[in-house]
C-alpha cells in the first residue's frame, strides 16, 4: 500500500510513535518535496538537533512527489473547501493525486479532506491503540 507522509510524520517517528516506526520500516512511503523545505527550516532553527541527518535519510528512504501546476490547482480547491493552510493543502493534494491510499500525519486538519479511497490516519497516541 502506498502511504503518504507529511512533515509531522518525521516528528512522530523521532518521538518513537509505534505506527510511524512501523511505516518507516515496512511500507512504501511517499512525501511531498515541500516537506524538505519545512524540515530544512526546522534544522536551521536547531529544532531537530537529535536527528541531524533527517534530510539525507528521507532522500534515501522515501519517494518524493513534486509540486506541479495541476497539483497547485487541486490544492487551491482543497484549501478553499476546507480552510486548510496552503502548504498542507499542497501536500495532501499531491499525495492524493499520486495514488496514496493512506496519509499518516499529526495534523488534525488533514481529516477535513475527504476522498474516496484515501484514509487519513492521525499519529496520536489515541489512534495507535
Amino acid at each position: 500500500m502506498l502511504t503518504g507522509i507529511d512533515t509531522s510524520f518525521f516528528y512522530a517517528l523521532a518521538a518513537g510513535r509505534p505506527l510511524a516506526a512501523e511505516a518507516w520500516e515496512n511500507r512504501e512511503l511517499l512525501t511531498s518535496v515541500l516537506c524538505f523545505y519545512e524540515l530544512k527550516r526546522k534544522l536551521l532553527h536547531s529544532d531537530l538537533k537529535a536527528w541531524p541527518t533527517v534530510l539525507e535519510d528521507i532522500a534515501r528512504a522515501v519517494e518524493t512527489v513534486p509540486v506541479t501546476a495541476a497539483i497547485a490547482q487541486k490544492a487551491g480547491q482543497i484549501a478553499h473547501g476546507t480552510g486548510m493552510p496552503a502548504f498542507d493543502a499542497i501536500i495532501v493534494g499531491s499525495l492524493a493525486e499520486a495514488g496514496c491510499e493512506e496519509i499518516l500525519t499529526l495534523d488534525h486538519h488533514f481529516t477535513l479532506f475527504a476522498k474516496t479511497g484515501l484514509k487519513i490516519t492521525l499519529l496520536s497516541s489515541n489512534s495507535e491503540k
